[in-house]
C-alpha cells in the first residue's frame, strides 16, 4: 500500500470515497464547516458587529440632527414672525411719530404766519398811521402855503 491509499483508508472515521483524483473524506468538510463556523463567529465579533454599530449610531446621530434642524427651523420661523410683528409695530409706530410731528410742524408754521401776519397789519396800520398824520402836516403846509400865496398874490395884484 502506498503512503496517499494509507491516509485515505486511515482517515478519522475511516469512511472515504476515491473517485481518482478527487478524494473525499468525512474529516475533510467537517473540518472545513468547523473552520468556516469559526470565521464566521469571528467575522460576526470582529467586523460586522462593529460595523453594524457604527452605521446604527451614525443612523441615531442623522436622525437626531434631522430632529435638530427641523426644530431650528420652526424656532426661526418663529423668530422671523416675532420680527415681523415687531417691526410692523416699529413702523407704524414711525409713521404715527412723523404724522405727528408734521402735524406740529403745520400747527407752527400756521402760528408763525398768524404772527407775522398779525405783525405785518400793525405794522400797516402803524404806517397808514404815520402817512395820515404826514397827510394832514401836508395838508396844514399847503393850507399855509395856500395863504401865504394868497396874500402874496393879493399884495402884489394890489399894489
Amino acid at each position: 500500500m502506498d503512503f496517499k491509499q494509507a491516509i485515505i483508508d486511515n482517515a478519522w472515521g475511516g469512511i472515504s470515497m476515491d473517485y481518482g483524483l478527487l478524494h473525499l473524506q468525512l474529516a475533510t468538510p467537517t473540518a472545513v464547516l468547523i473552520i468556516l463556523f469559526i470565521m464566521i463567529v469571528m467575522l460576526n465579533k470582529l467586523f460586522f458587529q462593529p460595523v453594524l454599530r457604527t452605521l446604527d449610531n451614525r443612523k441615531e446621530v442623522i436622525d437626531k440632527s434631522q430632529k435638530r434642524v427641523i426644530q431650528v427651523n420652526e424656532e426661526l420661523e418663529s423668530l422671523k414672525q416675532d420680527f415681523q410683528q415687531k417691526l410692523d409695530t416699529v413702523r407704524t409706530e414711525v409713521l404715527q411719530i412723523g404724522n405727528v410731528g408734521h402735524e406740529k410742524g403745520i400747527a407752527t408754521r400756521q402760528d408763525m404766519i398768524t404772527a407775522e401776519r398779525d405783525e405785518l397789519h400793525n405794522e400797516h396800520e402803524k404806517n397808514i398811521s404815520a402817512l395820515q398824520s404826514e397827510i394832514e402836516s401836508a395838508k396844514i403846509y399847503f393850507a399855509k402855503l395856500n395863504q401865504e400865496l394868497s396874500a402874496s398874490i393879493s399884495k402884489q395884484l394890489l399894489s
